[in-house]
This record gives C-alpha cells, structure tokens and sequence, in this order.
C-alpha cells in the first residue's frame, strides 16, 4: 500500500514538473479579418532576383489559390518560405476595372516585416473580391460592341 502511494505521489510530482522546461514560442496577434486569412505560400526564387509565390486564402483546414504573386528583390528565407498578409491598400490603376494592391507581409515563423508585394492582374481581382470591393464584385466582363473580333 505505502509502494503504490509512493508512485503515485512520484508520478504525479514528475506531471506537474514536466511542464515547467517546457517554453513556448510566444504567439503574435493576427492582423484583422480578412488578412488573418490570406498568406503567400509555395514561394521560388528564379534568375535576376525574382520571386514567385502563391497567393492563398482561408485556413489550415481549407485553404484556396487565389493566383501568382511575382514580385522582384523579396528575400526567402529558407527557414520561413510562407508569408502572411499584414495589409493591403489599392494603388492606381492604368485600366479602371482592373485593380492593383499593395501588401504589406511578414514571416509567418519569425514575424519579421519582409517587405511589400504588388499583386495586380486576375490575382488582384479574387482579392478586390475577399476584401469587399463593390466594383469587382459586381464587375462582368462583356465584349466591346465595338470590336472588330467576333466569336
């Protein structure tokens, strides 16, 4: 009976001390919805320093491509090759139905700033989208009436 007493109070004293050597990484905050959700993930680097990611959105349990992210003089970090999205404004556009962002990201591991990203073309149209902007969202493309090519 004192054996059996004796183990059970060592096994209990080796479960509470366990956690004690155990550190954890400390967690920052998520940017806001929708950015929390939006990542660059599957990055590569090519020749003349340029980088080509993929603009993902949703989270770890389902998550969809919105398009390529080319973007030159972006730094991978072998270590930390996805990116979360900080924040995104739009910029100027040459064609007024296309929009074009700039986003701010950070490593998702160290949450280091890692610079900024123009996402433009169909990539910036799914995210106008996500981020609620009422002119892609009711955007559909129609053919010029005054076209010369006809289908």
């Amino acid at each position: 009976m004192q054996i059996s007493m004796l183990h059970s109070v060592a096994l209990t004293m080796v479960i509470l001390l366990s956690g004690c050597g155990h550190q954890t990484e400390p967690t920052r905050p998520l940017p806001p919805t929708p950015f929390a959700y939006l990542r660059l993930a599957g990055c590569r680097g090519y020749s003349d320093n340029i980088v080509e990611c993929q603009l993902e959105y949703g989270t770890e349990y389902g998550r969809q491509s919105l398009g390529p992210v080319q973007e030159r003089g972006l730094s991978i970090d072998r270590s930390d090759a996805r990116y979360q999205i900080d924040s995104c404004y739009p910029v100027s556009r040459i064609q007024q139905e296309l929009p074009n962002f700039v986003c701010r990201i950070s490593g998702i591991r160290s949450g280091a700033n890692a610079g900024s990203v123009l996402i433009k073309g169909g990539t910036a149209v799914r995210l106008a989208r996500i981020l609620g902007d009422r002119e892609q969202i009711q955007y559909r493309w129609t053919p010029d009436k005054w076209s010369r090519l006809r289908d």
